[in-house]
């Protein structure tokens, strides 16, 4: 399991995959957060599934994971760009 991440490619990979993690949450926290301020026209669109409550609870769950894995996929990139400098200046 530790020889799957030594490789660089794997550990973008992961970056990539917690990047669109990260913005499927953020487009689900934006829905959640008009729904609580406007939501007569999140509970038409969402045919019923998301109400004021529901909105609001679901809007508080998703805010540890969204900071979560845009951490995560910021610190790849920036650990990506920086190994990529030092073999340049080498």
């Amino acid at each position: 399991m530790l020889e799957w991440f030594k490789s660089r490619r794997n550990i973008r990979r992961i970056g990539r995959w917690c990047g669109w993690a990260a913005l499927i949450l953020l487009a689900f926290t934006l829905l959640t957060g008009y729904g609580i301020s406007q939501f007569r026209i999140v509970n038409s669109l969402t045919f019923g599934l998301l109400d004021k409550v529901s909105s609001h609870r679901w809007h508080h769950y998703t805010d540890i994971p969204l900071v979560i894995f845009t951490l995560i996929h910021v610190v790849i990139a920036v650990w990506g760009r920086l190994g990529a400098r030092k073999r340049r200046c080498k």
